[in-house]
């Protein structure tokens, strides 16, 4: 899947305006490639990876990773119950 689809998506799932802005897509663009890695990572085959259906589950973890303190990474559950589904199913 592009990364410019996830981009926007993961925008959308942020409120943020899907218009380019370098900063933040930069930002963004981060937290997505960590969010796949830790898929890829879980056992996330991927044909499933870069399917429509991990859409969501990677939004889900960019808004996880989103609003971190500094020194805290933390998931949430739903995110992890996701990436499971994906990785077994």
């Amino acid at each position: 899947m592009e990364n410019e689809k996830l981009l926007e998506e993961c925008k959308k799932g942020l409120g943020i305006s899907i218009e380019p802005n370098e900063a933040i897509d930069g930002l963004i663009l981060q937290k997505l490639m960590t969010v796949k890695l830790f898929m890829k990572g879980s056992g996330v085959p991927d044909e499933k990876l870069d399917g429509d259906l991990a859409i969501g589950v990677i939004v889900m973890g960019v808004t996880d990773l989103w609003e971190l303190k500094s020194g805290e990474v933390k998931f949430s559950p739903a995110f992890f119950t996701l990436v499971t589904q994906l990785a077994v199913g």
